[in-house]
């Protein structure tokens, strides 16, 4: 745990000297992802819950709950789907939203380190929604290093995420940057969790979050 509290404190420390040349404004936030799977011979299904805060942690942003899948087609190719109910906890009142998501990801195994790029294309709906722009369509590309160190139940990863807006009018549709420094730790067989920082250079608003997600395997 001291090399994954290092890790992260460091992370924390380059992202925050980078942030110091934007004028935009920036907010701390915490991420709490939850999931139960089962896998089904080249099939993983499970449950997703998540929490998230804003204003310097200070409210809780959404929170939300769905069903997700999975399936390996090759040892190196997985596609997935999935679906989450969210609960957006807007100032005053709250609204609902259904986001889906479809991905393709192929990864590589090379000596100890694995590469992988995922592709997802995310739908956000909002039932209230009056014209197709308050929807969100959104590309998202994602490029992930685990280094995968034998016996050890630590593995450190770094990935770098962008997010393209397919439905916006704007010249510059790449609204968000993200890059992770974190962590997997296996700590059963069925237990896992993933420790991270991440720092997000978006349109109008900078964000450090701290992540944790856990999985329980069934």
């Amino acid at each position: 745990m001291k090399f994954l509290s290092t890790l992260i404190f460091i992370s924390v420390l380059i992202l925050t000297g980078v942030n110091s040349l934007s004028a935009k404004e920036s907010d701390t936030r915490t991420w709490i992802d939850l999931f139960a799977t089962k896998k089904i011979k080249a099939a993983t299904v499970g449950l997703v819950g998540e929490i998230y805060t804003m204003d310097n942690n200070s409210t809780v942003e959404r929170t939300g709950i769905g069903l997700k899948g999975d399936y390996s087609f090759l040892p190196w190719l997985s596609a997935g789907t999935g679906y989450v109910l969210l609960n957006l906890h807007q100032q005053g009142y709250h609204e609902m939203a259904n986001r889906f998501y479809f991905q393709v990801e192929p990864s590589w195994h090379v000596g100890r380190f694995m590469f992988s790029f995922r592709e997802r294309l995310q739908i956000t709906l909002y039932p209230e929604a009056k014209t197709e722009e308050i929807n969100s369509y959104y590309w998202r590309n994602r490029f992930e290093t685990v280094y995968h160190n034998g016996s050890k139940k630590l593995e450190p990863l770094v990935n770098l995420e962008t997010l393209y807006l397919l439905n916006d009018v704007d010249l510059n549709p790449f609204t968000e940057f993200r890059l992770t420094l974190g962590a997997n730790y296996n700590m059963t067989n069925s237990q896992h969790f993933k420790f991270y920082g991440m720092f997000t250079d978006g349109t109008y608003l900078n964000r450090y979050i701290l992540g944790i997600v856990y999985n329980f395997k069934l």
